[in-house]
């Protein structure tokens, strides 16, 4: 059983992250489930597939220079200078957003120009948004979650995180190309070295790797074409292995689950799930490869702090939430707390919980065993079974079930395997969700249909609508 209340107490963040800012309040549409996206750029015309590895091709523009694909954006530069972009379908109509464009970035909702007279501006929303000026003298622009980076003519790299009118911050310096996702931020230096930080904007920076041309990031996933051909990927931390995953190539892709390449000789390659799946062949004679996630930029199940901000409000959106993230999403995708459903029902549950913050305690209480982490387990039964589950003394170290390293963990571990709460989550049933959570309903007999609503927010932000049959009593 959880805690009978959980009021959040924050414990001291030591050099972890900084920076928590106000974020976008919407994201792009998710695809259909099966809706991920391969693009390529091939004599000038943009073709884009939808679904398995095997399906076919639609050609969607002709007489590109450049496109993207980003969710259900697709973004193409065309020969004049114009910046078409079309949202939801494959047979969506093109809108022309901007003219005198060099380049571009998609991400969510947001979309970033880089004008032909260097200039920098970006939109957030509907396709008619404002544009808003960023920078000038600008050499490479991108976007990603709640995140701006810039690349200057002099090597600088600068980002900003949260409104489009937020204060940039630089990063470093001798910068030849930038990558960027909602919390990392990758920069290869002219000297071939490329580096990541992670979290804040004042992190320091990790060496991933030398000898390097391009550098690209997703979830947690870095990938990297080295100068000899050589493409690797590594997955987890900053300071996880390197595994080589093709040769002879000059181009590297991550989304989601999915790995490409693109070779010297134009041929396009795609790989889906681990790091040693095997490869498909996808096209030939192609300029420029893309990939595009059924799920937000995060990447495969991820949780973002602009979902999170989007969803429930920029009061959320704080240094230590995330920190927690990184953990938190690799112990939901253990979990299998992946669909729109499950990860409803589970933020809505740690909202009410812990706030998102793992090192949350029972305000009030004294209790040994008082509510701790996450989900705020409770008990001396639960941190026994916990502990024999884990092979980690929990009994005798109470504290660690509010501690980074177990946290996220112990959600995980009561979600799935002490309550079995996905099969709940799958009926839209939040009121079983709240019964197997266990919390008090003489203190605030109102919050059944609080923690119902909250559900109902973050189901209608994944799944693109909400959908009937929802129950709220709790039971």
């Amino acid at each position: 059983m959880t805690a009978l209340r959980s009021v959040v107490v924050l414990t001291a963040l030591t050099g972890v992250v900084t920076g928590g800012a106000a974020l976008p309040t919407a994201a792009a549409a998710p695809l259909a489930a099966a809706g991920h996206r391969i693009g390529v750029l091939r004599d000038g015309a943009v073709k884009v597939k939808e679904g398995g590895l095997d399906a076919g091709w639609t050609v969607q523009e002709r007489g590109a220079t450049k496109f993207q694909i980003d969710g259900d954006r697709i973004g193409a530069l065309l020969s004049d200078g114009r910046l078409e972009v079309k949202a939801g379908g494959l047979d969506a109509p093109w809108v022309v957003v901007e003219d005198h464009v060099a380049d571009f970035s998609l991400s969510g909702t947001r979309i970033g120009a880089l004008r032909a007279d260097g200039t920098a501006e970006v939109k957030d929303g509907g396709l008619d948004a404002t544009w808003t000026p960023e920078d000038d003298h600008v050499r490479q622009l991108a976007v990603a979650g709640a995140r701006i980076a810039v690349l200057r003519e002099n090597g600088d790299l600068k980002v900003k995180d949260g409104a489009l009118d937020s204060q940039w911050v630089l990063q470093e310096d001798h910068v030849v190309q930038i990558a960027l996702s909602e919390d990392r931020i990758g920069a290869v230096r002219d000297t071939g070295r490329a580096e990541v930080k992670e979290g804040g904007l004042d992190t320091p920076w990790a060496q991933e790797e030398d000898n390097v041309t391009q550098l690209a990031l997703w979830g947690r996933r870095i990938g990297a074409v080295r100068t000899d051909g050589t493409a690797e990927v590594k997955e987890g931390g900053l300071d996880a292995p390197w595994v080589v995953e093709d040769v002879g190539t000059k181009q590297i892709v991550l989304a989601g689950d999915r790995i490409g390449t693109l070779h010297g000789d134009g041929t396009a390659y795609v790989k889906e799930g681990g790091l040693d799946a095997r490869w498909q062949l996808e096209d030939d004679t192609v300029t420029t490869l893309r990939l595009a996630s059924a799920t937000p930029s995060g990447g495969g199940s991820q949780v973002s702090m602009a979902d999170i901000a989007a969803i429930y409000g920029n009061a959320y959106a704080t240094d230590i939430v995330r920190a927690g993230l990184p953990s938190l999403n690799t112990e939901m995708a253990a979990g299998g707390i992946t669909t729109p459903a499950r990860k409803a029902a589970f933020l809505a549950t740690l909202k009410h919980e812990s706030g998102f913050v793992y090192s949350a305690g029972e305000a009030g209480q004294t209790a040994q065993y008082r509510g701790r982490g996450f989900i705020q387990i409770t008990g001396s039964s639960n941190y026994g079974s916990a502990g024999r589950y884990f092979g980690h003394d929990f009994l005798n170290s109470p504290g660690d079930a509010a501690s980074l390293q177990w946290s996220a963990p112990l959600a995980r571990w009561y979600w799935t395997v002490a309550r079995n709460i996905n099969p709940m989550a799958d009926r839209l049933d939040m009121g079983a969700v709240d019964g197997a959570i266990g919390y008090s309903t003489s203190l605030d007999p109102g919050e059944a249909q609080r923690r119902c609503d909250d559900f109902k927010k973050a189901l209608a932000y994944y799944n693109g609508s909400l959908p009937g049959g929802i129950r709220c009593d709790r039971h």
